[in-house]
Parts: C-alpha cells; sequence; structure tokens
C-alpha cells in the first residue's frame, strides 16, 4: 500500500478527510486516506460529536441513510461504534485505500509542486508518492509547511460522558451551565454529558472528570445512581486551531480539506459537506507524474530536543507503572505515549479484568486508589473487574503526582544510537522474517535517544536511560536488538482481539472478547488490516438496544509480535519447574495460555503439555531474571514489555497485566538508579535492587508461586492401576524433565485398560525418541479414537497421536499417515498434523503422494476462532482461511525430503501475494 502510486493520498481520516477520500474515489481516481488513530471520523467516532442534522450533501446523505438503515440513528443523533462500522465499510466499498497508525511528517514538494508526504508510525519513516496531496489534518501541519503565515491558536474543547440507567424521565437536552448540557442518545437507557475545556488536551479532560460526575450526580436525581460506561477518547475543539493570514495557492497540487482552510460550521455535517467539495476538486487536477529521486528523501528534524533522565516509550500496561516507579525516585521522567491515554489493554484495549497474574507492590496501590473511585462512576451498578475509565485517571494522577512529564498522541519511528557518528537513524522496526537469535552477534550499540513524531512534527529525546514499554520491542529492534517473531516453525504468533464495551444482563459494564483472527504488529499496514477485520466482526445489518456495543477499544488486543532476545531467554520449562534464579526480580503466576489451534505447528515441549497431559490449565510460574529484561547487544535500554526475552511458548503465560505491571515497576526503579548513577540499566547491582524490591513487596514470598510439579526429589511413579487420567503429576515431571532411563517406567502403563493412560504413555516415550508405544499410537490413528484427554485445547485422541508418531520418527507410521491424507472426514489440523509427522520421518517415496493430497478439491479450508468472555451472541463467527496452512505445510515437507524446487514454488508463489503478513512471511521464508 505505502509503495504504491497513489492519484490522491489524503492526511487525516476524520470527516474532511474521510469524505474527501470516498468523493475522489467515486471520481474514479486510485485513493489512499492516512489516519494517525485506528478509526476514521474521529470526531464523531473518538470525539463522539454526533449531531448529523442539516443538509447534507452526497457522502454526508450517504452516511446518514446507512446510519439510519442501521438503526444508529435517532432525532438527528448518532451512536458513534455503528458510525465507526460503516465510514469503514463506506471506505472499502469506495475503492478507498486506509492506512492506520501513521503521522504526517513532511510535504515533499518544490517550487509548485507536491511529490507526496513523508509518513511516519512505529515500522519507521515511509514516503507516500500521489499525483495529488490533501492536507486534511486538523492543525493544517502540511499546509504550513509551504511558507504560507498562519496564527496557532489553542481553542476551547468539547468532550464527553456516557450514562447508562438514568431513573425517569429527562427533557433533553438539557443545558446545566454554560460549560455542561446533557444530550440524548440513540438508545433510551443512555445519555451523553459534554462539557467544556479551556483546551484540547486528553489529560485535562480526563482530570476535569471526576468534578464534572460530581456536579451531575448531585444537580441531576435521575443521574445519581446511574453507571458512567465510557467517555470520548479526546476532546473535540470548539474552534479553528490554526488560521492563515493570506491566501495559499504556491503548490498547485496540494488541497486543503480542514475547516481552517474554508468556512463551514463546526459540526459533523458541515465537515463531510467540506471534504466531499474538495475531493471533487482534487479529482479535477491532473497533479504530478514525475518524482524526482533528489526529492524522495526523509524528515526533518526541526523541533527542539528533549533531555530526561528516564525516558519511557510506550504508556501501557508495563509503561505507565514503570514511569510512576522511576519519577517517585526523584529523577526527571518523560513517558512518550502513542495513544491518548495511559494503562495499555487494561483502559484503551477493553480487557478490564485480571486474568491470572502476581499482585505486590506498586500495582496494589493503583487497585486500591481504583477500587476507591469507582463508587463515583458506577453509582449503584457494578463493572467486570475493574473501571476502564477510573484506571486511566488513576494512572495519571499518579503519573503527574510523580512529576512524570507525560506526552500523548506521540510514537516513536527511530533511534540515535553510537555507531556512524551518532546520526540518527529512522530504521524499520520490524522485518520480512523473525531474526533469529543465533544470527545476530554484533557489536553493543548504546542508545543516545529516540526520534518521535506527535501532532506537531518530529522530536528527539534524549535520556540517561530508556525503558522500552512498546508492547512489541520497537525501540529495542530499531536499536539493533536480536528478535524473534512467533513459534519457530511458521512464525506465526497468537491470534488478536478485538475488544468493546458492553452491558451485561444485568446491567452492569462488562465487555466482549473473542481471538478475530492473526495479525503482524510490527507491519502498520497489516495492523490496519486487523483493525478493520475486527471491526467487520460487529456488524449487523440492523443493531438494537440489546446487540450494540458501547463502544468499541481504541487499541486492538494484541498478545505478542516480538520476543526480544535478552540475556537470558526464559522457557516454558521454567515455569513449569518454578525455577529460581541468582538475578529474580519478579514473580509469575499463569497458565499455558497458548491461543493456537494447530499443536501440529507447535514446538513438541507444547504438544507434550497439552494433548497428552492435558495441562492447559495448570498453574504454573517461576521467578524471572533481570537478565530477561537487557536486551543483548544494546546498552542504555530495558523491557518492560510482553516483548521481553521469552521463548514463544514461555511468552503464552508471561504476558499478563499483573505481570507485566510489576516488570514495570522492576524497569523504573532500576532505570532511575543507572540514571542516578550515570552507568547502563545492565550495569546496576542487582542485589542493590533485590533489595529495593523486597522492601515495596514485588519479591515478598508470599506471592512466589506452587510448581506445577514438586520441588526437590522426582516423585515415585505410580503403578499402571493406579494412575488415573487426570492425574499427571508423575507423568509431567518424568515426560518434561527425566532423562529416557527413567522415562523407559511409562512402558508398563502400555498395559493399562483405560486408553487416556495408555496414550499418555505411549506420546511422552515418543517425545524421548523410545519407540516402544509406536503401536499404540498407530492403533489410536487407525480406530480414529475419538476421545479427548481431559483439559482445554484437548483434541481427539487420534488427531494427537499423529503429532507423537512424527517425534518417533518411525516408518511403520507411513502407511497409517498417508490414509489420514485421504481421509475426507479427517480435520484442517489432523491433516496438517499427517503432513508433518511425514517430514519428520523423512522418508522421500511419499512425495507423489503429497502432491495428489494437493489436488484434493475437498481439503478444509476454515478455522473458527475462539469466541468467549461475554462476547456477543448477535456476532459474526470469526474465521480465518487457513487453507494456507495446508499448503505451506505441504510445500515446506517436499522441500525437506528433496522434491523439485520449481515445483514447490510453485505451491508457494501465490501465497507472497496475500493480504495477511504472516501468510507473505512464512512464505518469504520457504522460498
Amino acid at each position: 500500500m505505502i509503495e504504491e502510486l497513489h492519484d490522491i493520498v489524503v492526511i487525516g481520516g476524520g470527516l474532511c478527510g474521510f469524505a474527501c477520500a470516498v468523493r475522489s474515489a467515486w471520481n474514479g481516481k486510485k485513493t489512499l486516506l492516512v489516519e494517525k488513530r485506528p478509526a476514521l471520523g474521529w470526531e464523531s467516532t473518538w470525539a463522539c460529536q454526533l449531531d448529523f442534522g442539516g443538509t447534507t450533501d452526497a457522502v454526508a446523505s450517504r452516511v446518514v441513510d446507512e446510519l439510519r438503515r442501521a438503526g444508529g440513528l435517532k432525532g438527528g443523533r448518532a451512536d458513534a461504534p455503528i458510525l465507526e462500522m460503516i465510514l469503514d465499510r463506506m471506505a472499502a466499498e469506495a475503492g478507498v485505500s486506509v492506512l492506520f497508525h501513521s503521522y504526517p511528517v513532511r510535504l515533499v514538494f518544490e517550487g509548485d509542486t507536491a511529490f507526496g508526504v513523508v509518513m511516519g508510525n512505529k515500522s519507521g519513516e515511509q514516503i507516500v508518492k500521489a499525483k495529488v496531496v490533501v492536507d486534511a489534518t486538523e492543525n493544517a501541519l502540511l499546509w504550513r509547511q509551504t511558507g504560507v503565515k498562519a496564527d496557532l491558536n489553542a481553542p476551547a474543547a468539547k468532550h464527553v460522558v456516557f450514562f447508562s440507567h438514568p431513573e425517569g424521565a429527562m427533557e433533553l437536552p438539557m443545558v446545566l451551565s454554560d460549560e455542561v448540557k446533557i444530550l440524548p442518545s440513540v438508545w433510551e437507557d443512555e445519555v451523553c454529558v459534554e462539557f467544556m475545556l479551556e483546551k484540547v488536551d486528553a489529560l485535562t479532560a480526563r482530570r476535569k472528570t471526576p468534578e464534572i460526575l460530581e456536579f451531575i450526580r448531585e444537580e441531576v436525581p435521575q443521574l445519581k445512581d446511574a453507571l458512567v460506561t465510557h467517555s470520548g477518547n479526546e476532546p473535540f475543539p470548539a474552534a479553528l486551531s490554526v488560521h492563515f493570514q493570506e491566501e495559499h495557492s504556491k503548490v498547485k497540487n496540494l488541497f486543503g480539506a480542514g475547516i481552517w482552510a474554508s468556512e463551514v460550521e463546526n459540526a459533523p455535517v458541515g465537515r463531510l459537506n467540506l471534504g466531499e467539495k474538495v475531493g471533487a476538486a482534487a479529482a479535477e487536477c491532473e497533479g504530478t507524474t514525475e518524482f524526482p529521486a533528489e526529492m524522495m528523501t526523509g524528515s526533518y528534524i526541526s523541533q527542539p530536543e528533549v533531555a530526561s533522565d528516564v525516558l519511557v516509550i510506550g504508556g501501557g500496561t508495563g509503561g505507565a507503572i514503570a514511569a510512576i516507579a522511576a519519577g517517585r525516585r526523584g529523577v526527571k521522567t518523560t513517558l512518550i505515549e502513542a495513544g491518548t491515554s495511559l494503562g495499555g489493554m487494561g483502559t484503551g484495549g477493553g480487557i478490564h479484568w485480571y486474568c491470572s497474574g502476581t499482585g505486590g507492590g506498586l500495582q496494589d496501590e493503583v487497585d486500591q486508589r481504583v477500587s476507591k473511585l469507582t463508587p463515583l462512576f458506577v453509582g449503584k451498578w457494578s463493572v467486570k473487574g475493574f473501571h476502564p475509565g477510573v484506571k486511566k485517571l488513576v494512572l495519571q494522577q499518579m503519573a503527574e503526582e510523580a512529576g512524570v512529564d507525560i506526552l500523548l498522541d506521540t510514537v516513536v519511528t527511530g533511534v540515535i544510537r553510537d555507531d556512524a557518528k551518532a546520526q540518527a537513524e529512522t530504521e524499520k522496526a520490524g522485518t520480512d522474517t523473525a531474526i533469529a537469535i543465533s544470527e545476530a552477534e554484533e557489536k553493543m550499540n548504546r542508545l543516545l535517544g529516540v526520534i518521535a513524531v506527535g501532532t506537531e512534527g518530529v522530536s528527539v529525546y534524549h535520556a540517561k536511560a530508556f525503558i522500552d514499554s512498546t508492547g512489541d520491542g520497537d525501540v529495542a529492534a530499531m536499536s539493533g536488538a536480536p528478535f524473534i517473531i512467533g513459534r519457530e516453525r511458521d512464525n506465526l504468533t497468537h491470534t488478536f482481539s478485538q475488544s468493546a464495551g458492553t452491558l451485561d444482563n444485568d446491567g452492569n459494564l462488562s465487555f466482549t472478547n473473542f481471538d478475530a483472527g492473526y495479525v503482524d504488529p510490527t507491519d502498520v499496514d497489516d495492523l490496519t488490516r486487523g483493525r478493520r477485520l475486527g471491526l467487520s466482526l460487529y456488524w449487523q445489518d440492523r443493531f438494537t438496544a440489546e446487540s450494540r456495543v458501547l463502544y468499541i477499544a481504541p487499541l486492538v488486543g494484541l498478545r505478542q509480535s516480538r520476543q526480544i532476545a535478552g540475556e537470558y531467554q526464559l522457557t516454558l520449562a521454567d515455569e513449569i519447574a518454578g525455577r529460581r534464579f541468582a538475578d529474580g526480580i519478579s514473580f509469575v503466576t499463569t497458565f499455558y495460555d497458548n491461543h493456537g489451534f494447530d499443536y501440529a505447528n507447535e514446538s513438541d515441549e507444547a504438544a507434550l503439555w497439552i494433548w497428552p497431559l492435558g495441562n492447559f490449565s495448570r498453574r504454573i510460574g517461576c521467578e524471572i531474571p533481570y537478565r530477561c529484561m537487557i536486551p543483548r547487544n544494546v546498552d542504555g535500554l530495558i523491557l518492560a514489555c510482553r516483548a521481553l526475552s521469552l521463548t514463544f511458548d514461555a511468552h503464552a503465560g508471561l504476558r499478563m497485566q499483573k505481570d507485566i505491571q510489576r516488570l514495570g515497576e522492576v524497569a523504573g526503579i532500576a532505570a532511575a538508579v543507572a540514571a542516578e548513577n550515570g552507568i547502563s540499566p545492565r550495569a546496576i547491582d542487582v542485589k542493590e535492587l533485590q533489595a529495593v524490591l523486597k522492601e515495596n513487596g514485588i519479591l515478598d514470598e508470599k506471592y512466589r508461586p506452587k510448581t506445577a510439579i514438586p520441588e526437590g526429589k522426582p516423585l515415585e511413579l505410580p503403578a499402571p492401576d493406579a494412575l488415573e487420567p487426570e492425574q499427571t503429576e508423575a507423568l509431567a515431571w518424568i515426560s518434561t524433565y527425566a532423562g529416557s532411563e527413567t522415562a523407559l517406567a511409562m512402558k508398563g502403563m502400555l498395559n493399562s485398560d483405560d486408553p487416556n493412560v495408555k496414550f499418555r504413555a505411549a506420546a511422552a516415550l515418543a517425545w524421548h525418541g523410545i519407540n516402544d508405544g509406536v503401536q499404540e499410537l498407530l492403533k489410536c490413528v487407525e480406530n480414529r479414537e475419538a476421545e479427548k484427554t481431559k483439559g482445554n485445547k484437548s483434541a481427539p485422541i487420534w488427531q494427537a497421536a499423529i503429532t507423537f508418531l512424527g517425534m518417533a520418527k518411525d516408518g511403520r507410521a507411513i502407511p497409517v499417515l498417508l490414509g489420514v491424507l485421504k481421509d475426507k472426514n479427517a480435520t484442517l489440523d489432523g491433516l496438517i498434523g499427517a503432513v508433518r509427522a511425514l517430514e519428520r520421518i523423512g522418508d522421500a517415496s511419499v512425495i507423489p503422494d503429497l502432491h495428489e493430497f494437493l489436488n484434493r478439491s475437498d481439503l478444509p479450508a476454515e478455522r473458527n476462532l475462539q469466541i468467549s468472555m461475554g462476547a456477543l451472541k448477535h456476532m459474526a463467527s470469526a474465521i480465518e482461511d487457513a487453507g494456507w496452512q495446508i499448503e505451506l505445510a505441504v510445500a515446506e515437507t517436499l522441500l525437506k525430503l528433496g522434491a523439485s524446487k520449481d515445483e514447490v514454488r510453485q505451491i508457494i508463489e501465490p501465497h507472497l501475494d496475500d493480504d495477511r503478513a504472516h501468510v507473505r512471511r512464512y512464505a518469504r521464508k520457504l522460498l
């Protein structure tokens, strides 16, 4: 998308930019719409300006008609989440390409001609080429760069809060003062409170909210006990933020589509109508067809540089706590956050509930303050977990009390290192394929600063110590740290979710959370695709009060991307064994929460832990060594997010909010100590750090997790007839840690009358390379043994047995496995497992059979993803097109068996153009 040449690029996806792009596309122009938020029409979908009355032109009329048809319009008022889905659908239907999470940095122009725009995002910087450029930003950033004289203003703003369950009739709109009024909603059981702010600032809006809530509850009896469900993600400017002193006509193919460019009513319909007029005019402009190479360069850093003692990049789960912890140590701390609030998944991601994890430390204070403030927000109602709006506020309050300088709406695009004469490097954070840890033995890089882009362009931020809390390890990767992405086989990461706020059956605040699909968070194109996919699953032709959602979480629920290689890489075996470390700085208490389905593509360790042993929900945990937080090859940086140094399997459990909040506190203290002493975080005295952590409760022994297998001497193996199917302690220990001699003791279990016991023993023996249980595994497959091992994520024994036949590498399994490939009733994962097992056995004679298998016209190609945790029954099913998994598994097997590379290439190449980054990445890896 970014590399393509577009007829028109519209920078700014608000209502003006949206209408401009749609009109341009309607007029036959290839159009790209770029927006820094992950949503279109932010004025209404994020700032919740929902009055859609007035005269409408074509685009606005279509929006209003679609709202009315979907049940999202009443009395001229719109519903924000329904509108967000409609705008996205209209853009798609018009053929408009959309790119989210991307900030304009610089207009590329010379004389009277614009050639494109430099964009900045978490993937670095890119240049978007276009024949015509439209500036639809709120502050006319690109327009101002042409040299036209402008006055910048700080206008007043409006902010909104939504209440559910008012008691008694209300005559709306209701004006309470010059600053506060109550507006109706589309829904009978909801009202919207709008209040004025002195300036457009999300921090100010959040700061003022408690005062407004107290005022509302005192002045409006109907809302005394009502439930505050959500608020706008940001305020809406009540007036122009920029005024131009002169006409602008210097750049002939640059158009302005902000309210600063024309006198228009500062309301949703007025903005839509303006955007449409500009889109029609832009479509008439021929623009440029030449793009001088010397002009197509990156950004210019013109903003002043900022210096701190500690710089925290990312204000999410770990980053907010890290900044508070560092600030409380008295060091000058700056926090950079791409979103509009602090707290990450628990607040902006809509997952306001602790799945698992370990308490203690600073997070206990956060939870206590959240609990104390919650009654002001919920009235007589309640909330599942914690109230996300309250936690946003509490984290902000605590950070401000600690003296932290908070910068929202700002994303890091590059780093400054101590090599190449310390010149700024805006290196792309993502790569086409995962970097193997063993390949990256480079020199140590000293991190000196980061390059970040916000609403006013690019700035440089220096610090004595840096904390990477981006979630994806962006800063560490940009700085040269090695990393892995996803599981070893195909680099697939965990599924992502797209949460939304809802009311439960009792009317209390809850949320829906489900597996929406797979996405590559290091690729903004793919991140855009993922967000839009998540939105689409909420769509209904007609919404009702029972089927609608309160809001769509502004953050995509990313469970995983990179795992940065640190000085130690924690493993699942460490977590199972409850391992202790000399440099232990925290605990993790969790379970193996792998959202995968195709365990034939997972590690052998994972397959054993889940399928025979049924241990998905089994509690595991251990100490976390400080070395996991210190990235290899980078000095001056510490990790405090889910990207810390873990294997893929270990990450399945060590990513929960509580455990990451603990790591945030550790990182904040460590970075502050490093800054105070003028040393790198990797050089601090860990014993001194541990002493502080014991004092503040992080290392309190009461939080030490119980091990999944007993510490100390090995268990004695029970007799086969004494081992119940659910009694997995002995097998867990022997299967995972014992040597093959001890594992041989399991041979006796093959004589058990219980099929579960026999399967577990046979699988564990195969895992140890002992083939005594192969006949039992073969029997399971031949008979299609349908029984399942108890436990989540279990599979029919016959399907699970296929994977362990592959581990055994016994040629006797080939006929049975080929039979599976011909079985029209075999499941998707059973077929994948058979292909993988044949690959491990390594007999090239099956090459013709694999080609024949691919020629089947009835191969299953759909995977139903998990729907869980309050998902709405009205939602569309999340279905992944998984045909690529079968085809690329066969391709990889053929390559390893020595098949013709030209023939295999024909299987692989179609997947290079897949719109999903994870599919393209695996295909490139095979090539």
